[in-house]
């Protein structure tokens, strides 16, 4: 399924700021990401990636608040900026791919609920105070799974 192009009605964004491509920066992912990835993940990522793309920001419909998911490049960049050896216990076990642009990181991993999509505090980084978002990319994106768990304090 193309997700870009079964967003859920809630979220909206500008399609004229998604871009393919970033080949290699997906495959970069893909081989470093201590989790293994979803297949859905992977064709979104590849759907967002291309060149100076940061990923889509979707701002969800009536609240005032946003999702961003982060192209592969950017993902990539931010795993860097969170490696500090105060977090190495849990980016070693989760790969992050987003944010809600403020104090909450989305990441995949394997938490009190089993394997998906969750959320924590970007300041504290930690799997058992995660939340989950739900099971899938698909079910959050176009299904609207956890919308609202996403995007709460």
């Amino acid at each position: 399924m193309n997700i870009i192009e079964n967003i859920n009605s809630r979220l909206i964004f500008d399609e004229d700021e998604i871009f393919a491509g970033g080949e290699s920066d997906v495959e970069e992912v893909i081989r470093i990401s201590p989790v293994p990835l979803p297949e859905d993940y992977i064709g979104f990522l590849k759907q967002i990636s291309g060149e100076d793309s940061c990923g889509p920001e979707f701002e969800v419909e009536d609240e005032g608040v946003s999702i961003s998911i982060w192209s592969a490049k950017m993902a990539l960049e931010k795993l860097e900026e969170f490696s500090r050896p105060s977090h190495q216990d849990f980016i070693g076990r989760v790969w992050l791919f987003g944010d809600d642009l403020g104090d909450l990181v989305f990441f995949f991993g394997t938490g009190k609920d089993g394997f998906g999509l969750y959320r924590t505090s970007a300041g504290g980084l930690n799997l058992e105070d995660a939340e989950k978002i739900s099971d899938t990319l698909t079910d959050f994106l176009v299904h609207g799974v956890g919308i609202d768990v996403a995007t709460s304090l």
